[in-house]
């Protein structure tokens, strides 16, 4: 299936390259308005494809996925800014309505996330480097905005290339698995897969934020906003 069938223009392309930037430099420097939150990232991916709802779908599931990540310190946790972005916006090119395509734009945001999160480490250590020289940049404050600078700039080219380079094969995977054949036992277990992962997620998630939850009571919870959300879906 031709991209631009899809919706997938060279335009639309560079725009979620734009994007990715910005989401990536949201989750780290500025202006953390929270915009790098699957919700909201998911939401703007989909409404490049003109669903929002479809976008809004993965990132509130993503965001379950990650609850179990939280960004404390120089923790690796998923870069959900770019991720949220091209799983929402690949689902919402599928039309939206495949369990599939569902499933399959969840997996590449897992992925995507945690791509970022290593490429995030990688550049954690760049910035050590640009910050070493202390009694230099103590000296000159020129110098110093200049290292800085440079940071904000290496963050934001990684998630466009992140975006870039992602954006493509999840939309061709998505609009791949959304025209196969499915037998009905694999939808099962492909949903139930995706059930209990992201009930265990909420349930990992509620005890790593606060250990005094019940972890039995938030994996059921988990597992009912997620049977709510694809409840009926083709």
């Amino acid at each position: 299936m031709p991209l631009t069938d899809l919706g997938l223009t060279p335009g639309v392309w560079a725009v979620f390259v734009g994007l990715g930037g910005i989401l990536a430099l949201d989750g780290v420097s500025v202006p953390q308005v929270m915009i790098s939150r699957p919700f909201i990232s998911g939401t703007i991916g989909g409404a490049m494809f003109g669903s929002p709802g479809a976008g809004m779908l993965v990132g509130a599931l993503l965001e379950l996925l990650t609850m179990r990540h939280p960004p404390f310190g120089a923790a690796k946790y998923p870069d959900t800014g770019p991720a949220g972005l091209v799983a929402g916006g690949s689902f919402a090119a599928t039309g939206g309505e495949s369990i599939e395509a569902l499933i399959a734009a969840l997996l590449m945001g897992w992925v995507i996330g945690w791509m970022g999160a290593y490429t995030g480490y990688a550049r954690r250590k760049v910035n050590e480097h640009l910050m070493s020289p202390v009694a230099r940049l103590a000296a000159s404050g020129r110098l110093l905005e200049r290292r800085h600078r440079l940071a904000i700039g290496l963050d934001t080219a990684r998630g466009c290339l992140l975006v870039g380079a992602m954006l493509v094969p999840s939309v061709l995977l998505g609009a791949f698995v959304s025209t196969m054949p499915m037998p009905p036992a694999a939808t099962t277990i492909g949903a139930g897969t995706v059930v209990t992962a992201f009930a265990a997620s909420v349930g990992a998630g509620a005890r790593t934020t606060s250990p005094d939850a019940r972890a039995w009571a938030m994996v059921l919870l988990g597992a009912l906003i997620v049977l709510a959300s694809v409840w009926g879906r083709p």
